[in-house]
């Protein structure tokens, strides 16, 4: 020991020393290198940073997680803290996603793993026990199909986001545990078919949009149960004929979109076009692409002389459920061999611009809102930061200092007697 040190170190400045360790504040999580944290509410963000993999050293207390437009290549169980209510990993290069990843995050509400183009699959218990999910984001990635159970005890989730993927094929009872879904995005991918189960369970669904698939076929019943759908999209698709009855089983439709696709306005129009008689909806135009002398006229302008050498068509009732063979083209709608098939979607390539959960409560939009402002409910910008998330708020700059005199002059007037 230096000399005179131990003698310092007695009475007053002892004390002295005391108060300057207890006013220190108390130790806190340290934050991640190349990291910026907000204490209120607990905030990392950590984006566009090239990490390639999810730092170790994050806050317990975490509850918000910005890793968007990174490098992370795969995720494992044990990374994540339970408290988290949001984690943006969109645009990074996942691949693998290991089972019970976020099988603890009881708590969390948003996770957007979109714009990942190496993820390939997904195993079925990858979103296993987050029952509090209210959206979640698998846009652009190269699924091509998913598991049965996938979505099994979601039933919190309200927003879906599946577009821009290669799904080439939608399992019946896929969505059956989201009873609470309003919000279900699936343009931009290779479906083909829409069987006659493979919505049901969404009866909270609001907007469907399937636009830029391949559809060749609509069973009569794959739009049963959806009572509140109030928007439809199935434009530039490769549709000749959609049957009736699935546009009867929707009471609330109010904008539906039909066009760019080769509809054959024979026979096989007068379901779709007896439904529009009667239909109070805001439609784009269905413009026919065949036979010849129909070419260019929209479908929903045709006369019942059009159909005259047709048919009788045969009795439905409302509610009524289709027999027969699943498969048969009459319950699909499908168009005979050699109708011109419609160009792929190259429209579709951005995001919601907000956040989809800004936009529950609001008004129903009008019809001129639809029509002249499509486009923003599957536009959004690639975000590399979430706006006012990233502002630290006025009282997340650490803990205040304790209130009355300052240690450093509590010191100087305990020392001071003893040097006079």
């Amino acid at each position: 020991m230096l000399p005179g040190l131990g003698r310092l170190l007695q009475g007053p400045a002892s004390a002295c020393l005391l108060l300057m360790l207890l006013a220190l504040p108390p130790a806190a999580p340290s934050c991640p290198m190349l990291c910026t944290c907000y204490s209120s509410p607990p905030t990392v963000s950590c984006q566009a940073n090239n990490f390639s993999s999810v730092p170790l050293s994050l806050p317990p207390s975490t509850q918000r997680l910005f890793l968007q437009n990174n490098l992370i290549r795969t995720l494992r169980p044990g990374t994540f803290g339970p408290n988290l209510l949001t984690l943006w990993l969109f645009s990074n290069n996942l691949s693998a996603i290991y089972p019970g990843t976020f099988r603890h995050l009881q708590a969390l509400e948003e996770l957007d793993l979109g714009d990942n183009r190496h993820l390939r699959s997904l195993e079925p218990d990858t979103f296993q026990g987050l029952e509090r999910l209210q959206s979640l984001h698998l846009y652009r990635c190269q699924l091509s199909s998913l598991p049965g159970n996938i979505f099994r005890g979601l039933v919190s989730l309200q927003y879906l986001y599946l577009q821009e993927n290669s799904l080439l094929h939608l399992q019946d009872d896929l969505f059956a545990d989201l009873a609470n879904l309003s919000h279900l995005f699936l343009h931009g991918n290779r479906l083909r078919l829409l069987t006659e189960h493979v919505f049901r369970g969404l009866g909270s669904l609001d907007r469907l949009l399937l636009h830029g698939n391949r559809l060749q076929g609509v069973h009569r019943a794959a739009f049963r149960g959806l009572s509140r759908l109030t928007i439809l999209y199935l434009f530039n698709n490769s549709l000749a004929s959609l049957p009736g009855e699935a546009l009867a089983d929707l009471p609330a439709l109010e904008f539906l979109r039909l066009n760019a696709n080769p509809w054959a306005c024979d026979c096989r129009a007068r379901p779709l076009w007896a439904w529009f008689q009667r239909a109070r909806v805001s439609s784009s135009d269905v413009t026919c692409a065949t036979p010849p002398e129909r070419q260019g006229r929209d479908l929903r302008a045709l006369r019942e002389s059009d159909f005259q050498a047709c048919p009788p068509a045969a009795p439905t009732r409302p509610g009524s459920r289709a027999r027969g063979n699943s498969s048969s083209n009459h319950l699909y709608g499908v168009a005979e061999a050699g109708a011109p098939p419609a160009d792929p979607s190259t429209l579709y390539r951005d995001l919601p611009a907000e956040d989809p959960r800004g936009r529950q409560g609001g008004d129903a939009p009008t019809e001129d809102d639809y029509w002249g402002g499509y486009g923003g409910e599957d536009q959004q910008g690639e975000q590399t930061c979430p706006g006012a998330a990233c502002q630290a708020p006025p009282d997340s700059r650490g803990p205040a200092l304790s209130a009355g005199l300052p240690t450093p002059l509590l010191c100087l007037l305990l020392l001071a007697p003893h040097h006079l």
